[in-house]
């Protein structure tokens, strides 16, 4: 509990990718493939945050434990996420819905083996 608020701890590998073009989507893929050789991608979750107008920060993580090189922890809002879900073949256009709403401060991405993907948002 911070100031008196709840907060959550999401701790994993930080990087900051490009989204000029939508490359963003290619590479934090590639992060995502690395990790999943290794861990299995239901074990993983994924943080973007800290938006620019041409970049934005991203975590990979474990659900349960700490993944190797961690180096980062990053507090997030205990309440008020949105949940979306979809396929990954998609996600462009799923990230197109929920950015008609306005901008994000936080997400948090999970993939399962069948290509379903479920997006934790908040505003």
């Amino acid at each position: 509990m911070i100031n008196g608020v709840r907060k959550m701890v999401f701790k994993g590998i930080s990087k900051v990718f490009s989204t000029e073009n939508e490359t963003q989507y290619r590479t934090i893929g590639e992060f995502w493939n690395k990790q999943s050789t290794k861990y299995g991608i239901e074990n993983l979750r994924g943080l973007g945050y800290n938006w620019t107008d041409n970049s934005i920060e991203y975590v990979i993580g474990l659900k349960n434990g700490e993944i190797e090189g961690t180096n980062i922890a990053v507090e997030l809002p205990d309440d008020g996420w949105i949940i979306a879900t979809g396929k990954l073949a998609d996600l462009s256009d799923l990230y197109d819905e929920i950015y008609e709403q306005g901008k994000l401060k936080y997400e948090i991405e999970q993939f399962d083996e069948e290509g379903n993907c479920e997006i934790s948002y908040y505003r």
